[in-house]
């Protein structure tokens, strides 16, 4: 199996819903997942009345020839290109036995940044193994989080009743240098081509929430990425081993996960969150449906072997066809 990579730069805000809190217009997510990836190709498929390219999409995924990660965040440096982030893994090692400070100045310092490493949300690729080291010592890790955008809540009216009506809409605009990138691996070389050709038309009709209103365009940034061990950036290259590494002890989960039912042993014997998805469809011809909820896990829980998931139909009972939701594992190697 390859592994290509492609980063987005956003021409507009994003608003990605968060179903944990409610899906409310007031409330958005950083990260776009994989699930909500792969219903958006979906839906510009049908937009296009391409039925055999649903059907081929579905049908690659569901074999394991084409798997998506979850769109994470990138910063874009003239010096170093992209640096690439990850989410930090929900885990806990073993430590080794900690040195009590000597001092209350060394205390405060080493209670500071600890503090600030439960703040982190994502660590760039090339100081993960730093991270895990940090864990592993019992120590702080010394690494920052960049500001990735700016969150902001916009007072919007709702006019189409007899009364105008204000709501309030969550939005990230994204920095000028920054943006999210995400990971397919493939098998097929005609199927990157044609997967990363429909992604460019996804840009023009943009990804998540309030769409209508112009939200979620996006172009690729710089061209997609035909990953490798040397690679073009630091990151990449430190990426490309971990997606490829086998014989680890751990392995981290860079998608939304649905494990199957014979897959639920395997699970427990790991360190996971669990994250509610949801939303909403509109079939052809009828009014907007609300998709069956369903409980996945969270990027970035950890497993002793890699889980492949699958794939769930949420669709209502009154759904002519199936409604997929992506459950797809894809991994990185951590060595402990």
């Amino acid at each position: 199996m390859k592994y290509a990579l492609y980063p987005l730069q956003f021409d507009t805000p994003v608003h990605f819903g968060c179903a944990e809190k409610g899906g409310k217009l007031e409330q958005s997510s950083l990260i776009y997942r994989a699930d909500s990836l792969f219903g958006a190709l979906c839906y510009e498929l049908s937009l296009q009345g391409n039925k055999s390219g649903l059907d081929h999409l579905q049908e690659a995924v569901v074999k394991g020839k084409l798997l998506f990660s979850d769109l994470f965040p990138y910063i874009s440096d003239e010096a170093e290109g992209l640096q690439l982030y990850v989410p930090k893994p929900i885990l806990t090692v073993p430590t080794a036995t900690r040195k009590k400070p000597v001092s209350y100045d060394s205390f405060r310092k080493q209670a500071t940044q600890q503090k600030r490493q439960k703040k982190l949300s994502y660590i760039r690729v090339s100081q993960f193994a730093d991270f895990v080291q940090a864990m592993k010592s019992g120590h702080a890790f010394s690494g920052d989080e960049p500001a990735f955008g700016c969150a902001q809540l916009l007072t919007r009216v709702n006019c189409t009743g007899d009364v105008p009506r204000p709501y309030y809409v969550h939005q990230i605009q994204f920095a000028k240098n920054a943006g999210l990138y995400g990971l397919i691996r493939y098998e097929d070389e005609e199927d990157l081509g044609w997967l990363l050709s429909l992604l460019e038309s996804l840009g023009l009709s943009g990804i998540g929430g309030k769409r209508s209103s112009g939200y979620g365009k996006f172009h690729f940034r710089e061209d997609p990425v035909e990953m490798d061990e040397l690679g073009i950036y630091e990151d990449d290259g430190i990426l490309y081993k971990g997606l490829t590494q086998t014989g680890t002890s751990m392995y981290m989960c860079l998608s939304v996960l649905l494990p199957s039912p014979a897959e639920v042993a395997d699970v427990q014997e790991g360190q996971y969150t669990l994250c509610r998805c949801s939303g909403f469809l509109s079939p052809e011809g009828s009014r907007m449906q609300k998709k069956n909820d369903i409980y996945m896990i969270q990027a970035g829980s950890c497993f002793p072997k890699k889980i492949a998931g699958c794939m769930a139909d949420v669709g209502g009972q009154d759904m002519t066809h199936p409604v997929w939701r992506y459950g797809k594992g894809l991994y990185m190697g951590l060595m402990l």
